[in-house]
């Protein structure tokens, strides 16, 4: 009886630690969320940093859905800090997201912030009533981060430049511009959010931009996901650890021993392996399609859908690319899918395209330099003209290339540096092929703040690189936006220097990051919406 007696008290202290553990966690999580000013959005190449704290769960803005997979959490604000910037070193980045103090460190201040304010149904919209104006004209926007707005403000949205454009147009018109973007949504979702939300809103005008998404190997298919039927015991054991905070913290720890981060060099190995495994091949998404959030082919299925069931009730549709990759075979679908159903299709692909072709011819006037040798140079890089540098000399098939960079908002205290997959770019060793800024190595005017380098470079090869700023020999520091930059090397048509776009150090232009554009180009989107509603 004794025994007895003594396993309970073991058996109720054992309770009461974990107990007041458990409240001790969830009250520091509190106090530390409530003192946060931005939330970092943290990027790396590959968007790959590692297990996540625990206490920023509560800081998301998803919460599940048995429907829709996952939605907004309604009445959320926030201000989040973006770190798509340059850095020192890949670790800063990492420690940043790790960081347990609610405050951000000094490098990261002067970094750019978007907020964010979503409505009672959990929406980046004013306040949604179901009963529509007598007159009022309704556009629904449904889509994913693009339509969300991703990385801009409030008015910065597309949505809000399109009401906003539209109203410049006809200051008496009365409009509603829903906003109906979610972070992560596949048309498979954009569908549902349809069928049980927005048409009971009776939208006049319906504009559609999903497809980023639908490309994504998750190892899953949306269309299957809550099909797992009935859950079992140790489903319900699992979900009821996952709500401790206690069992949360335990594995974020396990995980971040397990978790080997990779530097700026690992993931430029990495892009060009998977680059030279290709062999120039587009992705089969035939034989992936298991493994496909939503094929090509049930794609094309749910735009069709959400195309008859917004014209059943009278409603225009417009299309919206939304996808930074031009060879994606969801491109080709929506063109057809325009040309079929006779509806207007805004290329967003090449209106960015477009606005980075002149912000590129901008910087060659501006700094009075020579003009790049032709857009078809791969996007990404620039040119400058320049002597070869010694002891480096170009062989039958190379093509001599100048690239140059922008220092921008970027002190340059000793130099700029570029590292990339082939000798004369430094053969993946960081900070030993320097930029010079001093009218000579392929620079054209010294102190003009763009740095340049000639390289005699394989014609036709798909290059990869980056550019460092002032870091040591050998190590990576002194870091340019997490984004690994391409070049496919064109042929000189008279055996001259191929002068690259020049481009700007901690800037891609016209992309807020690897997969968004930047609020000039949601601004152009509207207009190009204006432009088609009108």
């Amino acid at each position: 009886m004794g025994f007895l007696r003594g396993v309970g008290k073991s058996l109720a202290t054992t309770i009461v630690f974990f107990v007041l553990m458990e409240l001790v966690l969830r009250a520091a999580y509190f106090g530390r969320n409530a003192l946060v000013r931005y939330v970092p959005l943290p990027y790396t190449v590959g968007d790959d940093y590692g297990p996540i704290p625990p206490w920023l769960d509560n800081l998301l803005i998803l919460r599940p859905d048995d429907a829709l997979i996952w939605k907004n959490i309604p009445g959320a604000r926030r201000a989040y800090v973006d770190i798509f910037a340059p850095v020192w070193s890949d670790a800063d980045r990492m420690a940043l997201l790790r960081r347990f103090s609610p405050w951000l460190p000094q490098a990261f201040r002067g970094n750019p912030v978007w907020r964010i304010a979503l409505n009672g149904d959990g929406f980046r919209s004013g306040p949604i009533t179901k009963d529509k104006r007598p007159g009022a004209v309704r556009i629904a926007c449904i889509g994913d981060s693009w339509t969300f707005g991703m990385n801009v403000n409030q008015d910065a949205t597309y949505p809000s430049r399109l009401e906003a454009l539209l109203k410049q147009q006809d200051p008496r018109a009365d409009l509603d511009v829903m906003n109906f973007g979610v972070l992560g949504y596949s048309s498979f979702q954009g569908l549902e959010l349809l069928k049980r939300q927005v048409l009971d809103l009776h939208p006049d005008v319906l504009l559609v931009g999903f497809g980023m998404n639908d490309s994504e190997v998750a190892g899953y298919r949306d269309k299957d996901v809550g099909k797992t039927g009935t859950p079992t015991w140790r489903d319900r054991a699992k979900a009821m650890a996952a709500a401790s905070e206690i069992y949360s913290l335990l594995k974020y720890f396990a995980l971040t021993l397990r978790f080997h981060p990779q530097s700026m060099g690992d993931f430029l190995k990495a892009d060009v392996k998977t680059e030279s495994s290709k062999g120039g091949e587009a992705v089969n998404y035939n034989d992936i399609e298991p493994w496909t959030r939503v094929s090509p082919p049930d794609y094309e299925r749910n735009l069709r859908e959400m195309v008859t069931l917004a014209r059943r009730q009278g409603a225009r549709v417009v299309l919206l690319d939304n996808e930074l990759w031009p060879e994606s075979p969801y491109r080709p679908i929506l063109a057809s899918i325009a040309r079929d159903e006779r509806i207007p299709l805004v290329d967003s692909l090449r209106i960015i395209a477009d606005e980075k072709t002149r912000i590129e011819r901008g910087m060659e006037t501006r700094f009075h330099l020579e003009q790049a040798s032709g857009p078809e140079q791969a996007a990404g890089v620039e040119q400058a003209a320049g002597a070869r540098p010694a002891g480096s000399s170009a062989h039958v098939g190379d093509t001599t290339v100048v690239f140059r960079v922008y220092e921008g908002a970027y002190p340059v205290p000793q130099r700029l540096s570029i590292v990339g997959n082939h000798p004369s770019l430094g053969n993946m060793v960081p900070n030993t092929v320097a930029l010079h800024d001093d009218g000579r190595d392929g620079d054209e005017r010294a102190g003009d703040h763009v740095w340049s380098v000639r390289a005699a470079l394989p014609t036709g090869a798909r290059l990869k690189y980056v550019y460092t700023n002032s870091g040591h020999s050998g190590q990576w520091e002194g870091l340019d936006v997490p984004r690994v930059r391409e070049l496919l090397v064109q042929p000189s048509p008279d055996s001259r220097p191929v002068y690259l776009p020049i481009e700007s150090f901690g800037r891609i232009y016209m992309q807020a990051d690897n997969w968004h554009t930047d609020a000039v180009g949601y601004d152009l989107i509207a207009r190009a919406v204006a432009a088609d509603l009108r």
